[in-house]
């Protein structure tokens, strides 16, 4: 057995035990969700990187895992306001989703890819805000003057979490690029407890060692970033392209808990 399944294993089976369903049992709905792949790119020679984010051991959810900026759609994400801040190429698809990420982005990280920096004392109020719920992404824009006209992204994938765990997600995957001298630091808030800078390679090696916990769909979108070392033909790649969802199944035989997807020899015998 290689390395990085050992380590799928390892990390699914955790997941399952924190919560899942029985056999036969009815699953739960996918809750709508939207995440965001945030890569910097050194100005000079060097592989680009991505922002990487530490869940806490005590989260009900990927406990101890490392995951993309990201959570479930809120309706406000919908609303023509919000929309309208996103360029045209990304109103063309999934444009709720695509504000939703953006929203998640700047809650979790304070991070806000606005086409001209923002007041950053104002910001930390307005994400205040945001964060107790008192104002949707559209009105913290507007308090900011923030415009995302020029936001370079593209909607990567999209996955729906296996009918055995007890908490399902259908996420939408959008990937962003930062231009900044450094990469940025991060602002956290208590629903992470860390964070790293890493290329898609290295977090994918690292994984495999046991180093980097990271749900499928986290390591499995790395794995896809890491055969690119161009954002620019990274982006243009995915601009556009509307993905077909991914619906992994578990394959579960004793103790080994193993995501499979559609192709896989298994997957016709693994659990739906």
């Amino acid at each position: 057995m290689s390395d990085l399944r050992r380590a799928t294993e390892r990390i699914e089976r955790e997941e399952f035990a924190r919560g899942h369903i029985g056999p036969g049992e009815r699953p739960a709905a996918p809750r709508p969700a939207a995440t965001i792949v945030m890569a910097w790119a050194p100005p000079h020679e060097g592989p680009f990187q991505v922002l990487l984010l530490r869940r806490p051991d005590t989260a009900r959810f990927a406990a101890g895992a490392y995951v993309f900026a990201g959570g479930v759609i809120d309706e406000s994400d919908g609303s023509p306001e919000a929309q309208d801040l996103l360029p045209a190429s990304m109103r063309e698809t999934e444009a709720t989703a695509a504000v939703a990420a953006l929203r998640e982005m700047f809650e979790e990280t304070g991070i806000l890819p606005s086409d001209d920096p923002v007041d950053p004392d104002l910001a930390t109020k307005v994400r205040e805000r945001l964060l107790a719920g008192d104002c949707g992404f559209a009105d913290a824009a507007a308090s900011l003057d923030a415009t995302f006209q020029d936001l370079r992204a593209a909607y990567l994938s999209r996955w729906v979490t296996p009918t055995r765990f007890a908490r399902r997600y259908d996420t939408r995957f959008f990937l962003t690029v930062l231009e900044a001298p450094e990469p940025p630091t991060p602002q956290l808030t208590g629903e992470l407890d860390g964070y790293v800078w890493i290329a898609p390679a290295d977090a994918v090696r690292k994984f495999a060692a046991g180093e980097l916990p990271m749900l499928f769909p986290t390591r499995s979108t790395l794995q896809a970033l890491s055969g690119e070392t161009d954002l620019v033909r990274l982006l243009e790649k995915f601009r556009g392209h509307e993905p077909e969802c991914v619906e992994p199944r578990l394959l579960i035989r004793g103790d080994s808990v193993r995501p499979v997807l559609p192709g896989d020899p298994e997957y016709e015998e693994a659990d739906r």
